[in-house]
């Protein structure tokens, strides 16, 4: 992959930090600016916190899709439908089409690592020139930077931090 690659990922230590409220906001604000952010987010509760069942949410439309399964209360297994997922990622298809000055992919976890999950989705938008911005759970870091070549950017989990390189990515 290129060094003009305008991708970054915040990253984040655990689910009780309102990472994906960070993105819901983000995409908000630049949007009332005048700039075009669409992708997809986890959908989230009152706390700013993703809800249960877990949902992902296209941040233009508000269109929501279960990505939860229901497997029993004695399950132990994950939860992540793929089928549900699959149909999510239809919106980040569509960026294609249609590119945004910035793409929102909900995020980078064991489904990207494996070869499912967005990473198809990750490297066609990228291949199409359109900037991108996700979350990276810390233990996946390692893939993280495997995945892109070291060539992202790294964001803290601070709201100025992670405006600052979307306002640097918009601007060119």
């Amino acid at each position: 992959m290129s060094s003009e690659l305008n991708l970054a990922a915040i990253i984040y230590d655990n689910d009780d930090q309102p990472v994906d409220a960070l993105l819901h906001t983000l995409a908000a604000n630049l949007n009332q600016r005048g700039r075009r952010v669409a992708g997809l987010a986890m959908a989230i509760n009152e706390q700013g916190l993703r809800r249960e069942p877990m949902a992902l949410q296209d941040l233009e439309t508000g269109c929501e899709y279960s990505i939860a399964q229901n497997l029993g209360a004695e399950s132990q297994s994950c939860c992540l439908d793929p089928y549900g997922l699959a149909e999510a990622t239809g919106v980040l298809r569509s960026l294609l089409n249609n590119p945004p000055g910035l793409a929102i992919v909900n995020r980078f976890g064991q489904q990207e690592i494996d070869g499912k999950g967005c990473r198809a989705e990750f490297l066609q938008l990228l291949d199409a020139g359109i900037p991108v911005l996700t979350v990276v759970r810390r233990k996946f870091l390692h893939q993280w930077q495997e995945f892109c070549g070291g060539e992202a950017v790294d964001l803290p989990f601070s709201e100025t931090a992670v405006q600052q390189w979307c306002d640097e990515v918009l601007k060119k």
